[in-house]
């Protein structure tokens, strides 16, 4: 005990002078303090909770709010005619939760072999290829020392069901978003895929798309102790990731599956290479179905056929060949453009020209006597669209050439587009205008020749291809694509005028299998030598087949190619009757009144 006497004495004391301040100033340190504390409080509960919440979820939720969800693609079925049009949106690019299943070796307690033997009907459902899974396991389960071993992705719920089931130590799994192709190989080379990585497009949409549909990261921002751990009071900051943009097609789903199948199905019968094929709206541009043959399924896109990675190419946009006769109409166009020729102007065919010292034959060897341009594009004369481009020369074929988009890329929204080849017309020599005439010593690709044959059905305009029609972002922003005008590349006459020979090619010339019962189409054959060192393929061509329907108000214009087959020698007997059933197939699906025949 203090004695306090002796400071009573003292005159004026008085003891709580001197201990209210100190105690005013522990008051004062306390409640900054408190401040302090509940400042904190409310910056990791209020101002900072989804970085903190996210701290304390588990690893799904974490990857969930720094990782962007990459965006969906839709196609579209647009079912009815196109006064009462119903459309449906069908995701075919989605993400979905897979589980990955893996080993540690070293924690392992039954013997390698059991456990191989256990989980490989499960993993591998395919009898052809288990024992060659069942090897691969086994030599990863015998790696004792390892800690992690991955022994199979995309791994479904029901799967991962039955191996919890066996209750192997050291056999475990995680959930895994990844991209999922829900109708597998549909439009594949239009699609193309995502890398294992999860994050990074390759070809078709994903990759031309790929900054869109994959959104923004996020990020954790934290100031770290010397060990590298996150020191709780420190400054943290997490930025949510911004997900991806979701992307509606043109592409008609249903039309796409069932174009796609007639042409994949014909060209097994053919023995063919390769096949392509693109169905147009030529009044907008609007893809409606685009194949490529053969294909691969994305969401196995590592399990190619042969590891041939030309696979991935869209065969539309990526293959220019030498179309042959379907080229015709373009130099016909030209003529009649210019007012050279009609569709009734004559000549004589001789069966053979003699050029530069080269010879030129019609396809049958023949000569035919008088022959008009409508009948030159009946019979595919090669000789008939040499004199055709005798009258237009070398400048005025290449002008329309290029007006016709030929020589460059259409512009379509897909990776890996090539834009053909004629240059040859630079060339001074006579021959190189001639063989160009009749598409020979010039290359396009599929879509440029329906991109041209377009601007025939629609009444001259040349129209841009497109396949995206519009991309939708998180935020609600809508962006769709922006259609350049239209350009008049030959006059409305002209087209009406060739429409009606092309019409006659059908009807009554080397077109006749593709008639379509009740409608009026118009279309060119074409079946063309194929290039090899030193000339051209003495035994295999290319076939193709080129129109639109009906003639007063096409609704689309379709290209069939087949690379050589090895059954049917001319495009008339291989490819126009695919070209009938496929037509009749779109006409039918949207509704298309049949013609007053």
């Amino acid at each position: 005990m203090w004695d306090l006497t002796r400071f009573k004495k003292k005159k004026n004391f008085n003891p709580k002078k001197k201990i209210e301040p100190r105690i005013k100033f522990l008051i004062f340190v306390f409640v900054i303090f408190g401040l302090l504390i509940i400042g904190r409080l409310f910056n990791f509960q209020v101002l900072k909770y989804g970085y903190y919440s996210a701290l304390a979820s588990d690893q799904h939720e974490i990857y969930r709010k720094l990782f962007a969800e990459r965006g969906t693609i839709y196609m579209i079925d647009k079912m009815g005619s196109k006064l009462n049009k119903h459309e449906v949106l069908y995701s075919v690019a989605i993400n979905k939760d897979f589980n990955l299943v893996y080993a540690q070796p070293k924690y392992i307690e039954k013997s390698a072999q059991e456990i191989a033997e256990a989980l490989t009907p499960i993993l591998e459902p395919d009898p052809e290829k288990q024992e060659g899974f069942k090897k691969i396991i086994l030599e990863k389960l015998n790696k004792t020392d390892d800690p992690y071993e991955e022994l199979k992705d995309r791994v479904e719920d029901s799967q991962v069901e039955m191996i919890e089931q066996l209750q192997f130590a050291g056999i475990k799994s995680i959930k895994k978003s990844s991209r999922y192709y829900p109708e597998n190989n549909l439009a594949a080379q239009v699609l193309g895929f995502v890398s294992r990585d999860e994050r990074t497009g390759k070809y078709g949409i994903e990759g031309y798309f790929n900054q869109e549909l994959s959104g923004k990261q996020g990020e954790i921002i934290s100031e770290n102790d010397i060990a590298g751990r996150i020191i709780s009071v420190g400054t943290m900051n997490m930025t949510k990731a911004e997900d991806g943009a979701d992307i509606i097609l043109t592409i008609d789903r249903n039309m796409q599956y069932q174009v796609c199948k007639q042409v994949s199905e014909h060209a097994k019968v053919l023995e063919a290479k390769s096949a392509a094929a693109v169905v147009m709206d030529p009044q907008t541009g609007e893809i409606i179905a685009m194949c490529s043959y053969p294909d691969f399924n994305p969401n196995e896109y590592n399990l190619i056929e042969n590891n041939d990675l030309s696979v991935y190419n869209n065969r539309t946009i990526y293959e220019p060949y030498e179309p042959g006769s379907i080229f015709k109409p373009i130099t016909m166009a030209a003529g009649l453009d210019l007012g050279l020729i009609t569709p009734e102007t004559s000549y004589i065919d001789v069966g053979q020209l003699e050029i530069d010292e080269e010879k030129i034959n019609n396809a049958d060897k023949q000569a035919h006597g008088l022959r008009t341009m409508t009948e030159v594009l009946e019979m595919s004369l090669n000789t008939g669209t040499v004199f055709v481009s005798e009258k237009l020369g070398q400048r005025n074929l290449r002008h329309y050439l290029e007006k016709f988009g030929f020589g460059k890329k259409t512009g379509i929204q897909l990776e890996t587009e090539l834009e053909g080849n004629i240059s040859s017309l630079d060339k001074k020599a006579e021959i190189y205008t001639a063989t160009a005439s009749f598409g020979q010593g010039i290359t396009v690709t599929p879509l440029q020749m329906v991109q041209a044959f377009s601007a025939i059905a629609n009444g001259g305009k040349l129209v841009r291809p497109y396949l995206v029609e519009e991309i939708r972002y998180p935020d609600g922003r809508v962006v769709k694509t922006q259609h350049p005008q239209p350009q008049q590349v030959i006059s409305s006459k002209t087209a009406t005028l060739l429409s009606g020979m092309l019409v006659s090619v059908i009807e009554n010339g080397q077109g006749n299998q593709a008639k379509i019962p009740g409608y009026y189409a118009a279309g060119k054959t074409g079946t063309a030598q194929i290039p090899v060192p030193g000339g051209y393929s003495q035994t295999e061509t290319n076939h193709s087949f080129i129109g639109f329907a009906p003639l007063k108000d096409p609704a689309f214009v379709l290209i069939i190619k087949f690379e050589a087959p090895k059954h049917g020698s001319y495009s008339s007997v291989t490819t126009a009757p695919l070209f009938s059933r496929i037509a009749k197939t779109i006409l039918d699906y949207y509704h298309v009144m049949p013609d007053a025949l």
